[in-house]
């Protein structure tokens, strides 16, 4: 039944996409936000009979829909229910908003060794959402839908725009949420011998994480720690410069928060630093002192 139910979410989510293989629009998919639902021949109270009863998707399993007002404040959700793992059987994983986007695969220029240094290429956040976008680690998700960059560690990341959050630079950016437990991380070529400098700001997201936080850097053998004093409101960024000598043909390039932040307006909400405009650049090496 567990597996049944498994398969039920994978058919929902793959068989909506697929129509979409030809000409793929950033946005919502067809009745990606299910405020269309099935017809009341089709539903058993809540629970959806019928492999097509929900248009432009498929499903299999056990699947409930759940419309306005009923449960869940003013959203039309999905339920996918899971027997044999929780002890509720009418206790699932919530669907809502599916969406898509297209990356493009992001190079390095001669400005920056860098790929997607600005974050401002990432995965499609739905308007009016307030919340951003969790990022994965890829244990879980080994394809990042952060381009350039790999969620190095056992925690989400988030992605923030700058409609809703305090951004250093541009419309997008990247808070660090869980401390050592969310880190980002990539691998940039570099010249063995060949000195470098690694270039960043850090920042808080105005979203009430006030405290002491602070980002450590590392680019190969070097690493720095930048603390930054959080009112919580979105305060001016601190830029930070980390020098460093390439051992090998590969630089990794990683960043992670020192502690974990909770917000200070619900004290249970994980938060962190804010990192943005992340650069690596060539430098001449200073002659020595003459004696």
């Amino acid at each position: 039944m567990a597996r049944s139910a498994m398969s039920g979410l994978v058919l929902l989510l793959l068989c909506a996409t697929c129509r979409l293989a030809i000409g793929i629009t950033d946005g919502l998919l067809s009745n990606g936000n299910f405020e269309r639902g099935p017809q009341p021949s089709q539903l058993r109270g809540t629970q959806v009979m019928g492999a097509s009863s929900i248009p432009s998707w498929r499903t299999s399993g056990f699947v409930e829909y759940i419309p306005s007002g009923r449960k869940q404040g003013d959203m039309v959700e999905v339920v996918v229910h899971n027997p044999g793992v929780t002890e509720d059987p009418a206790c699932g994983p919530l669907i809502d908003s599916v969406a898509i986007k297209t990356l493009t695969p992001p190079r390095r220029t001669n400005k920056n060794l860098v790929k997607n240094g600005d974050f401002e290429e990432g995965p499609y956040i739905i308007p009016g959402t307030k919340w951003g976008v969790l990022i994965p680690s890829r244990m879980v998700d080994e394809h990042s839908p952060l381009p350039g960059w790999m969620v190095e560690s056992l925690k989400a990341v988030k992605y923030i725009d700058s409609d809703h959050f305090a951004v250093p630079r541009g419309r997008r950016a990247v808070e660090l949420l869980a401390g050592r437990e969310s880190a980002i991380a990539q691998v940039i070529r570099t010249v063995p011998g060949k000195q470098y400098a690694l270039s960043f700001s850090v920042g808080d997201a105005s979203n009430t994480c006030r405290g002491s936080l602070m980002v450590e850097a590392y680019a190969g053998r070097e690493s720095t720690k930048v603390p930054y004093e959080s009112a919580g409101q979105g305060g001016a960024a601190k830029r930070a410069v980390l020098p460093f000598r390439a051992t090998s043909s590969r630089t990794r390039v990683v960043f992670f928060s020192s502690f974990y932040n909770t917000r200070t307006d619900d004290m249970s909400s994980l938060c962190g630093p804010v990192i943005d405009d992340v650069a690596v650049v060539s430098v001449r090496a200073r002659p020595p002192k003459r004696a």
